[in-house]
């Protein structure tokens, strides 16, 4: 019997120092695998779509709590395919990174300052492999488990908690004090065996009941630790963070002891060790109870805390980004009604052609179907974005005033609200001409107004867009319509992008060219498809006679 005392607190004291050093080897095994994998498409973690929604929510929540007017509102999002700009561009370590990297893509308004800083503290991260690898051990523990709902929490008023926490710390230390009154008298070790079964009912009934709670708080726990490590980090390069750190943690230093406690995890063999530990001991809810009256009491610490720690894993992604792609700029900003633009690209076309770009007036991108317009439009309205959030942008030079990048693109009608096509399309519309006050805006919009017919089409688009001449903007519009391209001559510039055909078929070169378009390949696609030869004959004639009469008939 006293061998089985000996057992049991070998147990007890031991197994501890067992999940310490299990974890400190599973750190390792990541720190090595992020080493290797740096700046390469395996350091990306591609969020699935339900992942992305809730990485999402973060910014969605954010901008209720602080709203601003110059965020990338939902349209112009979903227009330039944002969601898919960001996970080209997001490697960082944690989800909170990619969290706070969705609402950095989100946010124009971001003092030049600040942009000046994500950039330094990229390239330190760049340079600085001890840097790299001290800040990336740092963020670890934090993890990737999505829906974690701490969103929920961190702008609600208070985190709930049981109604009577003195009850756990009293489970946690009566099956220790059984055990040593098992010294005097084994019997107690019996009852302790007891005081244990109870610990379990108590401890899965209130993981039950707390369960949103318990995850909520082991994921800002996480970050918090994390932002404790950032204090260890004496690089100078770190120092605004590790100061700013040191001043936010102290505000909860009487939670130091818990935060360990409660967010212990690990895997395998291990995990069901761990699992036995929290409820000897009742460590989840003793912990919870403690950790959740002090961040209650300072909310708003919390908040910038877990905004500091995901800005740091998203100046990582940054990082990546110029490790994986050299051809990359830092914008310059200007007061001048211009943006120039020397060898822009899209970030998500592969072997993107680069164009040069003057942009000084609104202006009428005209060309064939396929040729480009709506790829070049839509490079210039990201990189506009990126310039202004995470100071970087795909192209060689790249400069421009500090505005608010808006679009009417990708319209689709809405069945729920009842919506035709059309009427969604003129409330995008209208929505950019309401911005266009003392904010600078950067309005493109493709192929305006397709939702109705012809003559509408024409005269109620160049009325809009004459009644966008004169505004703090500038304007570029992707069109099929030639007649615009004479309309508006007088007030839109143009440019376009041309074809060549042969025998072999069209060839489109992607390059941006001054004047209108002179060229249509509507007609020669249908035959390049295999349509029946009357069909290009009827067509060719009906446009030939159009464009002799001004009429169909």
């Amino acid at each position: 019997m006293q061998d089985t005392y000996i057992i049991v607190l070998i147990v007890v004291f031991l197994l501890p120092l067992g999940v310490f050093m299990f974890s400190r080897i599973q750190r390792r095994r990541f720190l090595a695998k992020m080493k290797a994998n740096w700046g390469k498409a395996e350091a990306m973690h591609q969020l699935d779509k339900d992942e992305l929604a809730d990485a999402a929510l973060y910014y969605h929540v954010l901008s209720e709590h602080r709203p601003t007017r110059k965020g990338v509102d939902n349209t112009t999002w979903g227009d330039l395919d944002m969601d898919n700009v960001f996970k080209e561009l997001d490697a960082s370590t944690s989800v909170v990174g990619s969290e706070v990297l969705y609402a950095l893509l989100r946010e124009q308004g971001t003092p030049e300052e600040k942009l000046r800083h994500r950039t330094q503290l990229a390239d330190a991260f760049c340079d600085n492999e001890g840097l790299l690898i001290q800040v990336r051990s740092a963020l670890y523990g934090i993890g990737r488990r999505a829906f974690h709902g701490s969103w929920r929490y961190l702008f609600s008023a208070a985190f709930q908690y049981p109604s009577i926490p003195w009850v756990y710390p009293i489970l946690a230390l009566l099956p220790m004090t059984l055990i040593l009154l098992g010294i005097i008298d084994r019997a107690f070790l019996l009852i302790a065996l007891g005081a244990f079964v109870i610990n379990l009912f108590v401890h899965y009934r209130t993981q039950a009941v707390w369960q949103k709670e318990v995850i909520a708080i082991k994921h800002i726990g996480a970050v918090l630790i994390s932002a404790r490590k950032f204090e260890k980090i004496k690089s100078p390069d770190f120092s605004s963070i590790r100061t700013q750190a040191h001043e936010l943690n102290a505000r909860l230093r009487s939670i130091r002891f818990w935060l360990p406690l409660f967010g212990a995890e690990t895997t395998g063999d291990m995990a069901s060790v761990l699992e036995y530990i929290k409820i000897f001991f009742m460590l989840d809810m003793v912990s919870l109870v403690a950790i959740v009256k002090v961040i209650n009491r300072n909310n708003e610490a919390v908040r910038t805390i877990y905004e500091l720690v995901g800005e740091v894993d998203a100046c990582l992604s940054i990082a990546q980004l110029k490790t994986r792609v050299p051809e990359l700029c830092s914008p310059t900003f200007h007061q001048e009604c211009l943006l120039h633009a020397v060898r822009l690209t899209h970030p998500l076309v592969q072997n993107s052609v680069p164009n040069d770009l003057v942009w000084q007036n609104n202006v009428l991108i005209s060309g064939s179907n396929a040729s480009g317009k709506s790829t070049f439009i839509k490079a210039v309205a990201v990189n506009a974005i990126l310039a202004q959030t995470i100071n970087l942008c795909f192209a060689h030079q790249f400069s421009l005033r500090r505005g608010q990048v808006m679009s009417a693109m990708a319209v689709h009608d809405n069945i729920l609200a009842g919506e035709s096509y059309f009427i969604v399309e003129i409330k995008s519309l209208k929505r950019i001409l309401d911005a266009m006050g003392d904010n600078m805006v950067y309005c493109f919009i493709d192929e305006i107004l397709r939702g109705t017919n012809t003559i509408e089409r024409i005269s109620a688009s160049s009325a809009v867009l004459r009644n966008m001449v004169g505004k703090e903007a500038l304007c570029m519009v992707a069109t099929h319509d030639i007649e615009l391209t004479r309309m508006l001559a007088d007030c839109y510039i143009n440019q376009h992008f041309g074809e060549t055909v042969d025998e072999a078929g069209i060839h489109f070169d992607y390059i941006l060219k001054e004047g209108p378009t002179q060229t249509r390949n509507a007609i020669r696609l249908l035959s390049q498809m295999g349509y029946e030869p009357e069909v290009i004959t009827q067509a060719q004639e009906s446009a030939r006679k159009f464009e002799t009469t001004g009429s169909w008939l």
